[in-house]
């Protein structure tokens, strides 16, 4: 019988290139500073420019000379007189800044109040810089699908997700084996600073970071207290467990109560949510119960091709939960599926803007050389499923396959971390924004992050979705313009509404 290793390593021969894809590293002792020009992408005529910024590849050697050169976009200032600029991070850990500008800026831009230059680059990992790309060839997507099944879609779906993640961890370290120790946010919040210098403004950091880019955030704030002019972090993961566990449990802890927000909304406003059909939120709730159970014993065939299956199923709603805006058409998806019609879920699924966006790897790249903890053992992870467990009763298994699985084996570690605490006092106070119902970075993580900052205020944004942007506040707007134009925090204990209720058309 042929061993697990010996089957692993001649499937990874077979499907992954053995040696890392060609990066482009200079040597250099310099760095230079932004000479701003046309952007090389669809920059959909807003007035963006881009540069380019070397910085060292290796921050924790300094015989090392080699370099790499970042991508930095400018969305420049509306408003005069300037007020310098403000660094933007859109998350993951993972996504780019060039083509994340372009969404971004004309909302986060009048929400600054227009007085700064917006600034944006490619973190390690993202589009050029490093890009962290596993399967370059895998037409068939084998191995780009591999650990997309949720733990409770069958009884045995936790020791495939193992078995999965180990092959996940081999393929990128075969294919990634000279970057993948450059990739960590320590790094990363070392390339702020030296974009930060690059700018030639007074030398401090202003910031908005959204979902993974506060945790980048809390990292700079904690490595350079004292660079800290104004911070805005929006959307909060827990930090702690992002750095310190196998996974990181607290991120459903509003996944449910964002789901029942949901069911609750569609049946107080019956005349926009077809879902509700004179239910009450008790009928409802039971109904959805039994169609999850059916989903997993016996999923539905679309168009003679499709399984829906629980994984599926399930994927498609966690990911509508970030966007309330999409919460009619979902409710309305899900009322067809009640009555054997699969077109509109099918379609939902198919429509790139309820997708989660992700660039290649990235998101596990990072993550997973961040975190300090690793195992050759599943029954290590116990504590931490039992905590999911506790968590959320609907979606406890989230994403297990890509942000638990594959860093519990994974064969990179980030040449940096940062090793502290997260109790810290900056130069001047953060801002921390969560939403009430925030399906994947709670209320509570915000709150838990904000205690360690000293002077910093928490506001609530007491609405629904993924980061504030997606439920909007001219409250909440009005607090940041605030902080970023007269470094004024709200008081504390302050609690945002957003402008329009759940199934309201004018969302």
């Amino acid at each position: 019988m042929v061993s697990s290793s010996t089957f692993l390593g001649l499937f990874l021969s077979l499907a992954v290139k053995a040696s890392a894809e060609t990066i482009n590293l200079e040597t250099s002792n310099s760095t230079q500073g932004l000479q701003w020009g046309p952007c090389s992408i669809d920059t959909q005529q807003l007035p963006v420019q881009c540069a380019k910024l070397t910085v060292p590849l290796d921050y924790t050697n300094s015989s090392d000379t080699r370099t790499i050169s970042l991508d930095v976009i400018k969305y420049p200032a509306q408003r005069e007189p300037k007020r310098g600029s403000i660094l933007l991070n859109f998350g993951g850990p993972g996504q780019d800044g060039l083509n994340n500008m372009i969404g971004y800026a004309p909302i986060q831009g009048p929400i600054t109040g227009g007085y700064h230059d917006l600034i944006s680059w490619d973190p390690r990992g993202t589009g050029n810089t490093l890009r962290f790309a596993c399967f370059p060839n895998d037409p068939g997507m084998v191995l780009g699908n591999m650990g997309t099944t949720l733990a409770s879609s069958s009884d045995t779906a936790v020791g495939r997700l193992w078995a999965e993640g180990q092959v996940i961890s081999e393929a990128c370290y075969n294919q990634l084996e000279d970057i993948g120790d450059y990739v960590g946010m320590a790094f990363v919040a070392r390339d702020m600073m030296s974009i930060v210098d690059a700018l030639g403004e007074d030398g401090l950091l202003r910031y908005w970071g959204v979902s993974g880019g506060t945790t980048l955030g809390a990292t700079f704030a904690a490595m350079f207290p004292d660079k800290v002019d104004k911070m805005v972090l929006d959307g909060v993961m827990n930090a702690h467990q992002y750095y310190n566990m196998f996974g990181e449990p607290e991120m459903v802890a509003a996944t449910d109560a964002t789901w029942e927000e949901f069911l609750r909304g569609c049946v107080a406003t019956p005349q926009n949510c077809a879902l509700a059909r004179n239910r009450t939120f008790e009928a409802l709730e039971a109904t959805m119960l039994q169609l999850f159970a059916e989903m997993r014993s016996n999923p539905p065939v679309w168009n003679g091709s499709t399984v829906f299956d629980l994984s599926l199923f399930k994927s498609q709603i966690y990911g509508t939960l970030y966007f309330p805006r999409l919460w009619p058409a979902l409710a309305q998806s899900l009322d067809d599926l009640l009555h054997d019609n699969l077109t509109t879920f099918a379609a939902q699924i198919a429509d790139p803007t309820t997708a989660i966006p992700q660039q290649a790897q990235a998101i596990v790249g990072i993550r997973c050389g961040d975190k300090r903890r690793r195992t050759d053992n599943l029954i290590d992870l116990a504590p931490d499923f039992a905590q999911y467990h506790r968590n959320s009763k609907w979606f406890w298994d989230w994403n297990w396959g890509w942000y638990v699985m594959p860093c519990a084996q994974w064969k990179f570690s980030a040449k940096e971390r940062y090793d502290g605490d997260f109790q810290v006092q900056t130069r001047s106070p953060l801002l921390f924004v969560g939403n009430t119902f925030d399906p994947v970075t709670p209320l509570v993580s915000a709150r838990n992050m904000s205690e360690g900052f000293e002077g910093s205020v928490l506001l609530t944004h007491n609405g629904h979705g993924h980061m504030t942007i997606s439920q909007p506040s001219n409250c909440t707007d009005a607090s940041i313009k605030r902080y970023f134009l007269e470094g004024t925090l709200p008081a504390p204990g302050t609690v945002c509404e957003p402008n329009h209720p759940l199934f309201d058309p004018a969302m």
